[in-house]
Parts: structure tokens; C-alpha cells; sequence
């Protein structure tokens, strides 16, 4: 083994070392991985408010779907914040205007 490790400390303690592949396989006692660690990155699970996902999923910034709403990007702001308390016929508009969007996008492509 070499010596190209790296400590990371938390508190001044050592918390994590960082190594290479290599040493990582000799310490233990693997020729390789089988099969690489992957673990899937799921929006929802760090985007509560349905209105900012489906807009995020989408594609589109907040002035992009306020257009698309025919609202302002302050309302946007508003509707996508902690505390609004989103109902199903906001988010239904929502979807209907990114939809209408996802639309048009396809027939540019297309034609």
C-alpha cells in the first residue's frame, strides 16, 4: 500500500479516510467490485412542494412557468414556498400548463 491516504476531520478528530482503489481492494481482499454502488438520486425525496417539482421535472425556472400560468414570478415564488398550502386545483393547473408546454416542445421537434 502507499501512503496517498487522506484524513478528514470533524472536531479535530479523524472522522473518514479517503484512499485509493487499490488499498481500498487489498484491505479487502476483493480483485474488484462486482458491481459499482449506485444509489438512485430521487427529486421528491428533497422537494416537498408538488408545484416546484413538477416545475424542476419539467425544466422550466420560475419566470418560464409563470409565463405559462399568465401570473408573476413573485407568485410563483409565493406558491412554491415552505408555508403555501398547495390544493389540487392549483396543482392541476400547474400540470395542465407544463403539459400544454411539453406539447408544443414535441411538435418544434417534430416539425
Amino acid at each position: 500500500m502507499n501512503s496517498e491516504a487522506q484524513i478528514i476531520y470533524n472536531q479535530d478528530k479523524p472522522a473518514f479516510v479517503v484512499l485509493p482503489y487499490k488499498d481500498y481492494l487489498k484491505l479487502t481482499g476483493q480483485q474488484k467490485l462486482d458491481k459499482p454502488e449506485f444509489v438512485p438520486f430521487v427529486l421528491s425525496e428533497y422537494i416537498k412542494n408538488p408545484i416546484r417539482l413538477k416545475r424542476i421535472e419539467a425544466g422550466l425556472n420560475q419566470k418560464e412557468l409563470a409565463k405559462l400560468l399568465d401570473v408573476t414570478q413573485g407568485y410563483v415564488s409565493r406558491i412554491e414556498s415552505r408555508g403555501f398550502q398547495v390544493t389540487a386545483e392549483l396543482l392541476d393547473r400547474v400540470g395542465l400548463a407544463i403539459g400544454t408546454k411539453k406539447k408544443k416542445s414535441a411538435k418544434k421537434k417534430a416539425g
